[in-house]
């Protein structure tokens, strides 16, 4: 969810009032101990962009068949420091998108241990796409809807062999 429907980088940085590049950097360790400060961080996160027209698509891909199930695998802080982080995210992703069952990692590390053959991951760290991929699935790194939504099509609808 965080930094795919969930714009955490953005509330991280507004938070913090400072910028960074998330590709090439990690937060220092002061300033996310900042962030577990406010113990509700997750629940409040703002939507990020392209958000609704991603899952829409993929509510679309199951409604006709291209797809077996939609639902949302989220990961917790590592550190056990925020201890609302897993119900804050359930109640984010249903008052932003009712309907999708939340599943959790329950670390970023352990996402691939849900990963069935073929099974479709589109999370923006990288290290989960190359565990997802080793585990039989399919996974995109994500930046934005526009850069994912052609590797999505491709995906749930190749083009038949000749």
């Amino acid at each position: 969810m965080d930094d795919v429907v969930a714009d955490w980088h953005t509330a991280a940085q507004d938070f913090l009032k400072m910028r960074w590049n998330k590709d090439n950097e990690r937060i220092p360790q002061e300033d996310w101990d900042r962030i577990k400060n406010d113990s509700h961080f997750y629940r409040n996160l703002p939507l990020k962009p392209g958000a609704h027209e991603l899952v829409e698509f993929c509510r679309n891909a199951v409604a006709s068949g291209l797809a077996n199930d939609l639902f949302f695998l989220t990961a917790l802080p590592h550190d056990y420091s925020m201890p609302h982080a897993a119900s804050d995210k359930v109640w984010w992703a249903h008052e932003h998108f009712p309907g999708i069952t939340v599943f959790l990692g329950p670390f970023s590390h352990d996402k691939w241990r849900h990963c069935k053959t073929g099974d479709i991951l589109i999370d923006d760290r990288t290290s989960n796409c190359t565990e997802w991929t080793r585990a039989g699935g399919h996974a995109h790194i994500y930046r934005t809807w526009e850069a994912c939504r052609p590797w999505l099509e491709q995906t749930l609808n190749p083009m038949p062999e000749l």
